[in-house]
């Protein structure tokens, strides 16, 4: 896998042989409204911070995840919500999260700079 410059391993989305990153399972009794999907290569460090996010969603009635093996690298997202298709309440709260992240992230960045010009001159 190839290394990003933050030093952590890039996935390469649908390379040949590869998993899909995200998959649906199609369930008995499942509708729009109710939905699984597998996320593959995440652990409980996604799936907890993407169940939190979800649970803030207006739409959302019930979420959770699983992890069904702990040798195995993906985790199961169970979405249930009341008026907009769980795929799409899905890609919101993905979204939100990636903006959470990105500006931890900055604020992080924005620290350190500051912390080295503070102490530059010792």
């Amino acid at each position: 896998m190839p290394i990003g410059a933050d030093g952590f391993r890039l996935p390469t989305v649908n390379e040949p042989g590869s998993k899909n990153k995200l998959e649906m399972i199609r369930g008995a009794g499942q509708d729009e409204y109710c939905r699984t999907f597998v996320i593959n290569e995440e652990d409980h460090t996604l799936g907890n911070a993407l169940k939190h996010v979800l649970m803030q969603h207006p739409a959302v009635e019930v979420c959770g995840y699983t992890v069904p093996h702990p040798m195995e690298r993906s985790i199961h997202v169970r979405v249930q919500t009341k008026g907009v298709p769980a795929i799409q309440v899905l890609h919101q709260s993905l979204t939100t999260l990636k903006n959470q992240n990105q500006m931890v992230k900055q604020m992080i960045q924005d620290e350190v700079t500051k912390y080295k010009e503070d102490n530059s001159s010792q």
